[in-house]
């Protein structure tokens, strides 16, 4: 007959399963935990990458929607500079323009804005400067009724002091660009007030006709210091450059 086995061992072997038990639960519950975790890892990741493919979207869309900005503001300084017309004289066809016989020089073209020197006359002929504002005597505008023109003060002198200023006017004529403007006449303002010393002081073309003001002398008047304002228009006729509605200003 065998002896049964002590009571202390059943409750050892009994308690057996139950440790088994316990680790593979323990195990379950390892396994399920890591791949909650990996997943929110990869959740985390996934939504960083994201927001940033959004970031890099919206600075793009925002490049491109300034970018025709920054063009037209470049743009328009350019545009707001008015421009002359095809054929029309400008500044630069001034400079090598024509001119007449004035303070004993003979005729003959500028160059660079000045009357080449002449053998055997003194003094110089170029286009008179304001020095007060640091801007040549120049307009621009139509006289003829064809391309635009453009009148111009002659300031000159045969070797000492200036004599009375003179305005031309101009032309584009049909070889602008080869011979330079075409010479339709001018005015010499000693002619008009017999001052001696007459300046421009504002010169401008509207409707076809240049108007001019310049300071004269006066009775009391040294010769450097005119005091009379006067005012003209001078037009084209045809066949040559008249001066009319010559008034006093002051």
């Amino acid at each position: 007959m065998f002896a049964q086995p002590s009571r202390a061992r059943q409750t050892k072997k009994e308690h057996k399963p139950v440790k088994t038990t316990r680790i593979m639960e323990l195990a379950l519950i390892g396994t399920a935990t890591a791949p909650d975790s990996h997943r929110r890892v990869l959740l985390q990741s996934r939504t960083v990458k994201l927001i940033g493919l959004l970031l890099a979207v919206t600075v793009a869309a925002c490049a491109h929607t300034s970018a025709p900005t920054s063009e037209t503001s470049k743009a328009s300084p350019a545009t707001a500079v008015p421009t002359p017309g095809t054929g029309a004289v400008t500044f630069e066809y001034l400079q090598r323009a024509p001119v007449p016989a004035v303070c004993e020089h003979d005729p003959g073209e500028l160059r660079n804005g000045q009357l080449p020197p002449q053998e055997g006359h003194r003094g110089n002929v170029g286009i008179a400067l304001n020095y007060n504002t640091a801007a040549y005597k120049v307009a621009f505008g139509n006289l003829t009724g064809g391309a635009g023109g453009a009148a111009m003060v002659i300031h000159c002198n045969a070797g000492g002091v200036g004599w009375p200023e003179s305005v031309q006017l101009y032309t584009a004529g049909p070889q602008l660009s080869t011979a330079g403007p075409k010479w339709l006449g001018g005015i010499d303002l000693g002619d008009l007030t017999h001052g001696g010393s007459e300046i421009v002081t504002d010169l401008s073309i509207s409707d076809g006709v240049a108007h001019v003001t310049w300071m004269a002398n006066g009775p009391n008047d040294g010769a450097c210091c005119p005091t009379v304002e006067m005012m003209a228009d001078l037009r084209w006729d045809g066949s040559t450059v008249v001066a009319q509605n010559v008034r006093r200003a002051n």
